[in-house]
Order: C-alpha cells, then sequence, then structure tokens
C-alpha cells in the first residue's frame, strides 16, 4: 500500500514538473515569436529566419509552434522570392542592353549540319585568314559558354597545355588542358604541325580579364608545354579578345538574372498553391 502511495505521489509530481516546464517553454515561445514579428515588421529577414529555425531546435515536440514556425518560414521565402524577382525584372532590361550593345560587333555563325548550338565571333576576326599563323581566338555561344582557343603552327611540337599572358612582372595563366584531352587536338601534315588547345569558362582562368586589362600594353603570350613558345598580341587580338571576354560578361549576367527570375516566380508558384 505504502508502495503504491509512493508511485501514485511521484506520478503526481512529474506532471506537475511537466506541466511546468511545457508552461515555461509556451512562455519562451511566444516571446521568440513576438521577436519574429518585429523582424519581420523590420524586413529583418534573415535574422527572422534564424529565430525560426530555433524553435525546431529547442522544441522538436512542440508540434503547433512548429507548424506556425514553417508557416511564417514560407512567408519569409515568399518575400525574398518576391524582391529577387522584383530585382531582376528591373536589371535585365539593362543588362540585355549592354550585351545587345557589344554583340553588334560579332557576326552569328552556326553549321546547320554540324552544329547544334550557334556562337558569335568578333567581325573583324576572319579564322580561314589566320591558318598558318600562331595566334589566340575567343567565341561565346548562345549559352554564355567562353571559349578560348590557342593555335599553334610550326616545323616542330609543342605539345603546349597551357597558357601564359605576362606585361613586365604581372602575368595571368589558364588552367592545364592534358594531351590526350579532347580539348587539346594536334597533328602534322608534311612536317608542318597545328596544335589547337580549347579552354571553356572557368578553364581559361584568369587570363581573359588580363588581356582585357592590359589591352593598352603589349602583352606577351607564353605556349607552355614540352617545349615553350613566345609571341605578342596584335592590336587585333587583343581588340578581339577583350571585346569577346565583355560579351561572356554581358550573356553570363543575362543568363543569371533569367535563371533567377526562373526559380523566383517557381518558388512564388509553388507556396501559394
Amino acid at each position: 500500500m505504502r508502495h503504491t502511495f509512493i508511485l501514485l505521489l511521484s506520478a503526481a509530481f512529474l506532471c506537475t514538473a511537466c506541466d511546468s516546464a511545457r508552461k515555461k517553454a509556451e512562455k519562451d515561445i511566444k516571446h521568440r515569436f513576438e521577436h519574429i514579428e518585429t523582424l519581420l515588421n523590420e524586413n529583418s529577414l534573415h535574422a527572422a529566419r534564424i529565430e525560426l529555425d530555433s524553435i525546431h531546435t529547442l522544441y522538436p515536440r512542440m508540434v503547433d509552434a512548429r507548424r506556425l514556425a514553417k508557416a511564417l518560414n514560407d512567408t519569409i521565402t515568399l518575400r525574398e522570392s518576391c524582391r529577387t524577382l522584383a530585382y531582376c525584372d528591373s536589371l535585365l532590361p539593362i543588362k540585355q542592353h549592354q550585351a545587345d550593345s557589344i554583340q553588334k560587333q560579332f557576326r552569328y555563325e552556326k553549321n546547320d549540319t554540324y552544329e547544334n548550338i550557334g556562337h558569335y565571333v568578333y567581325k573583324a576576326l576572319r579564322i580561314e585568314a589566320n591558318i598558318d599563323r600562331t595566334y589566340l581566338r575567343a567565341y561565346v555561344d548562345e549559352h554564355a559558354d567562353f571559349y578560348l582557343i590557342s593555335n599553334f603552327t610550326g616545323n616542330y611540337t609543342l605539345q603546349h597545355t597551357r597558357i601564359k599572358a605576362s606585361v613586365d612582372d604581372m602575368y595571368a595563366t589558364t588552367d592545364s588542358i592534358a594531351i590526350d584531352s579532347p580539348l587539346n587536338h594536334s597533328f602534322n601534315d608534311n612536317g608542318t604541325y597545328w596544335e589547337i588547345v580549347t579552354f571553356k569558362n572557368e578553364a581559361s582562368g584568369n587570363l581573359p580579364v588580363f588581356i582585357a586589362q592590359y589591352a593598352q600594353e603589349r602583352i606577351k603570350i607564353t605556349l607552355q608545354g614540352k617545349r615553350n613558345y613566345v609571341f605578342y598580341l596584335t592590336e587585333t587580338d587583343k581588340k578581339a579578345l577583350s571585346e569577346t571576354y565583355n560579351l561572356w560578361v554581358a550573356k553570363k549576367d543575362v543568363a543569371m538574372l533569367q535563371q533567377e527570375i526562373r526559380k523566383a516566380q517557381a518558388t512564388i508558384d509553388r507556396i501559394k498553391q
């Protein structure tokens, strides 16, 4: 009988303790939601999201509080997406105009038989007029991908994998493209060697921006491989490379804004369903 009384007393104590803990938690949650409301009114969305995340972490069993936290988190996401959509919508026409203005200096090329994607080539650059010349060229395709191409021709092989551009003590380099890569192509025609190495997007390293930045200087190019080869960019080549880089940046900006608009609109549509 005494044992039963102790068990009942313990149970009553535990219920009282649990009830007290729950009331304390509810009071704390109430204060947190009041603080979150203040943050939302101040448009401090990131801080409000952190507070909402803390409710899930600190009170995993408070289902109603967590449900409200989730609903408020969706509200924050909706506000952020609407803000992103408005910003990108306002900026896109400006960036599109910039890209269109630069693109006037380029011609559009596409071989419908062999190519699925067209590309933009600087008008002053004629590949057919440069077949026997060692030089750098570049183009941007319709997907805003950038291609920097090293063309070497000579009576010996370099097996070059990287490009270095330098002005005095300043320099920039591309990544290395392995000899066995599909982007590193070479052939020999009766003792004349051709090497064509392509650096796509980030593989071009900081070399394109370096050339654009120092286009008024005498830029030395070193093709680096088993043997090195040095030459200097012509004024025409510097102009072509610089403008192609500028077109790439402009088209990337447009593509990024368009992507952000699609993402923001999809998020808005999902939350409003």
